[in-house]
C-alpha cells in the first residue's frame, strides 16, 4: 500500500469547552456582549467587555419605538408582527407597515431565549467547494426552508482543530440541531459528546463515526466500490489500482473493501502494491499517477475513491501518451461535473448528495420535534448506481 503525501493542517489550539457536569459555559466576563459574525463560509464568536446597554450604544430599532409611535403596547405590536390571529388586520397591517418603514429587524437572540428554541440549524463541511458538498447543501438548504429553519454553515477545511472549533461555536450558538460531515482526519469524536450529553439532535451524513451515538445517513459505499470494480473485471480488467483516501474514514475503508470483495469474486488476488492512499485532491492524483507510470508495469485498470483524483489520473495519462480506455480503464465516485466534462468522460458511481442532504434534514427536523409518532431510521443508507462512460469502455 503506497501512501502520497501532499497534504497541510494549519492547526490552532482552543481551550475546552465542555465543562464538568455536561453544561457548557462560556468564558465571558460577566456584562460582556457577544458579537457574532457569520459568513457563507466560515463563522466566528468575538467577545468584547461592555456594560453599557445595547439601546445606548446602537440606533437599533426596538419594538417599543414602534409600540411608543403607535400608541399600543409591545406584546401587541410583537403578535402583530408575528401575524398572530388574536390582532385584528387593520392593527396588523398599521404595525407592519410602520415596522418597514423604520428597519426594524428582529433580535432573533432574544426571540430564540424566549422560545427556547432557535429555528437554526448547524451545519459542519469540510470543503463547500467539493461538488457532493455543494449538491448536499442544497438538498438541506431546500428541505430547511420547508420546515422553517434557517442553515448556518461552518468548513473545517479537512482539519481536526476547525472542526472542534465549529462545534464549539455551534454549541455556545444554541443551534437546534447539528448536521456534520467529518474531516478526512477525525478518528475521535469526543469533541461532538455536549450535543449527545444535552440531548441536541445530531445527525451525520457521509462521513461518519463508526461507533459514536448519533444518527446517521450515507451511501452504500461497499456496493459503490464493489460496482466499480466488477464493471472494470468486466470489461476485462485483470490488473485494477485503486486510489484510497485516508482509511480512518468510513467512506474509504468501505469503498476498498468493495473492491477487494469484487477482487475475490473473480478470483482476482489483492495487490496491496496497487493501493495508493492520499488525499484524493487533483494534485495527489497526478502525483499517484506519476508514480505508476514511473514504474513501468501500468495497470489496465483504476477505481478511484472520488472523481477529482479519477480526472487527475486521465490528465496525466495524456501527459505520457497513455490512452485511456484503450490501455487503462478509469472509474471515479460522486459524479462530479467533471466527470462529464473531461475527456474522455468518466464512468462514474452516482451517490445522490441532494437526496441525502434532504434526508439529513428530515431526520434532524423530526428529531428537534420529538415527534413520538414517526420511527427515525437510527443509520439510513441510500442506494448507490453505476454510470458508465467512456472511460471504461471496450
Amino acid at each position: 500500500m503506497r501512501y502520497v503525501r501532499l497534504m497541510r493542517c494549519f492547526i490552532r489550539d482552543k481551550p475546552a469547552f465542555d465543562r464538568p457536569g455536561g453544561k457548557y459555559r462560556p468564558d465571558v466576563s460577566p456584562g460582556a456582549k457577544i458579537h457574532l459574525s457569520i459568513n457563507f463560509l466560515n463563522i466566528a464568536l468575538h467577545y468584547s467587555s461592555s456594560n453599557v446597554k445595547d439601546r445606548q450604544n446602537t440606533n437599533k430599532i426596538t419594538i417599543y419605538d414602534i409600540a411608543q409611535a403607535l400608541g399600543l403596547s409591545a406584546s401587541t405590536v410583537s403578535r402583530a408582527l408575528q401575524n398572530n390571529p388574536l390582532i385584528n388586520e387593520e392593527t396588523r397591517s398599521k404595525v407592519q407597515e410602520l415596522a418597514a418603514e423604520m428597519n426594524y429587524v428582529p433580535n432573533w437572540i432574544a426571540s430564540s431565549l424566549r422560545k427556547k428554541r432557535s429555528n437554526i440549524i448547524g451545519l459542519i463541511v469540510p470543503r463547500t467547494s467539493m461538488y457532493f458538498q455543494s449538491t448536499a447543501i442544497s438538498g438541506i438548504q431546500h428541505e430547511a426552508h420547508k420546515y422553517g429553519f434557517s442553515i448556518v454553515i461552518g468548513q473545517s477545511d479537512e482539519t481536526v482543530a476547525m472542526e472542534k472549533e465549529l462545534v464549539h461555536t455551534f454549541f455556545s450558538l444554541r443551534v437546534d440541531g447539528l448536521l456534520a460531515v467529518s474531516s478526512m482526519f477525525t478518528t475521535n469524536f469526543d469533541h461532538f459528546s455536549p450535543f449527545i450529553r444535552n440531548n441536541i439532535p445530531l445527525v451525520f451524513y457521509d462521513r461518519v463515526p463508526l461507533d459514536f451515538p448519533g444518527y446517521t445517513i450515507t451511501g452504500d459505499d461497499f456496493k459503490g466500490g464493489f460496482l466499480a470494480t466488477e464493471h472494470l473485471i468486466q470489461q476485462g480488467c485483470k490488473r485494477i489500482a485503486h486510489y484510497a483516501g485516508v482509511l480512518t474514514c468510513n467512506l474509504y475503508q468501505q469503498r476498498l473493501a468493495g473492491y477487494k470483495a469484487a477482487l475475490a469474486k473473480y478470483k482476482i488476488p489483492f495487490d496491496e502494491s496497487l493501493v495508493y492512499v492520499h488525499n484524493l485532491t487533483l494534485d495527489a492524483g497526478a502525483e499517484a499517477a506519476r508514480q505508476i507510470f514511473a514504474g513501468g508495469n501500468i495497470p489496465d485498470g483504476l477505481f478511484a475513491a472520488n472523481d477529482s483524483s479519477a480526472v487527475a489520473f486521465i490528465q496525466e495519462a495524456k501527459k505520457k501518451g497513455v490512452k485511456v480506455p484503450e490501455q487503462v480503464k478509469v472509474v471515479g465516485y460522486s459524479n462530479d461535473l467533471s466527470s462529464r466534462i473531461i475527456s474522455p468522460s468518466l464512468t462514474t458511481i452516482e451517490q445522490s448528495g441532494y437526496r441525502m442532504g434532504e434526508k439529513a434534514v428530515e431526520t434532524l427536523v423530526q428529531l428537534i420535534n420529538k415527534d413520538e409518532k414517526i420511527k427515525v431510521t437510527k443509520n439510513f443508507v441510500f442506494e448507490v448506481e453505476l454510470i458508465p462512460r467512456e472511460s471504461s469502455a471496450r
